[in-house]
């Protein structure tokens, strides 16, 4: 299949055609502002499906938005008309066609046209779009906020309790690709819209980049088990230089071996790793309520649980060369001990952050 994406190197056009280049038999046919509407008939003549993404949201003269937005739409129309192409084609217009300004009016024009003149076509009125390789600056007030945070910029917010509407890069992407198997469906509806969308005010958005960025030199990491905290930490890392996402965790060395805290999160727990000489081991002590889970990576151990009531006693063999999880339940006294020639390396999680006030940890030999 041979896809024509219009903008293809603005910021949804890159994402989006990242993400189409990697579809088994496709071709994309890459228009950019940079072509000439020679180039855009000649894609045209070969295309079997169209993704038109070019647009003008900020520009120096008002005309460039019925420029950009409804007359290149029309241009576009024209061509598949004038060839008889009947091809699928997904429109991204904007919420802003329901405004009175000369975006939102060239937007609606764009819309319009479509509707009278090309029947196979899908509009999508997008929200405010955020996610990687959005310029800053310039249409998105998330990529400005996390590029001046990034960056140690001031922020500037007339209203923080003002509440907007944002959708993430990927689901736009995802959204579109599935047009292709599900044109029909789309097809149905007059008007379609990212389901995925979020509400929040710019105060909560600033809040949760500040947090983001305090955090970035600590091992903890944000709730990204909620999908908007995780789509929105990804975009804000995406505007950090690389040297700042290099960070040195505390390592506790002694004669053992070693125990080094990787990750801490704010809703499930903690990951470490532990090295352990040969012949040492590690525990001899039981939790009321906090429960880790065990896995070694190199070397060979034998793990050692007894019930602290009923003296009910198992152990097992684990090693490297094949992985195992073992979860240590509460109420058990538990050891590890390495029992290989080599230094053991055990990757261990526990569901709650170490409290050195209320460790939950009881010493009692297995």
């Amino acid at each position: 299949m041979k896809i024509l994406v219009t903008g293809a190197n603005g910021f949804i056009g890159k994402n989006l055609c990242t993400h189409l280049e990697r579809l088994a038999n496709t071709e994309l046919l890459k228009y950019g502002k940079e072509d000439t509407i020679e180039k855009l008939e000649e894609y045209v003549k070969e295309c079997d499906y169209v993704f038109h993404l070019a647009g003008v949201n900020r520009p120096t003269e008002v005309s460039e938005f019925y420029e950009g937005n409804s007359n290149l739409t029309k241009s576009l129309v024209d061509i598949l008309n004038k060839y008889h192409k009947e091809v699928p084609l997904v429109f991204t217009s904007s919420i802003h066609a329901e405004c009175d300004n000369d975006y939102g009016k060239s937007k609606k024009a764009a819309e319009d046209y479509l509707k009278t003149n090309y029947s196979n076509s899908i509009i999508f009125r997008l929200h405010n779009v955020f996610g990687k390789w959005c310029r800053p600056n310039y249409n998105s007030v998330v990529t400005t906020f996390c590029y001046n945070i990034a960056h140690n910029l001031d922020i500037t917010v007339n209203d923080p309790d003002k509440e907007i509407e944002l959708v993430y890069i990927d689901d736009v992407c995802e959204t579109f690709i599935d047009t292709i198997d599900n044109y029909n469906q789309y097809l149905k509806n007059d008007i379609n819209y990212i389901d995925t969308r979020q509400k929040i005010t710019l105060k909560e958005i600033i809040n949760l980049l500040y947090s983001f960025k305090d955090n970035m030199n600590s091992i903890y990491t944000p709730k990204t088990g909620d999908s908007f905290i995780k789509k929105l930490f990804a975009t804000y890392v995406s505007y950090l230089e690389l040297d700042d996402m290099v960070f040195t965790p505390i390592e506790h060395l002694d004669n053992r071996g070693g125990f080094c805290e990787l990750v801490r999160t704010l809703d499930s727990g903690q990951f470490s790793v532990s090295f352990s000489k040969p012949g040492i081991f590690r525990g001899n002590h039981f939790h009321h309520t906090k429960m880790e889970k065990f896995i070694v990576i190199r070397g060979r151990a034998k793990i050692t649980f007894r019930h602290i009531l009923t003296n009910q006693k198992q152990e097992y063999i684990v090693s490297g060369d094949k992985l195992q999880i073992v979860t240590i339940p509460v109420g058990y006294t538990h050891k590890i001990e390495n029992i290989g020639d080599d230094e053991m390396i055990l990757f261990l999680w526990c569901n709650e952050l170490f409290d050195e006030k209320h460790p939950d940890t009881y010493i009692e030999e297995v």
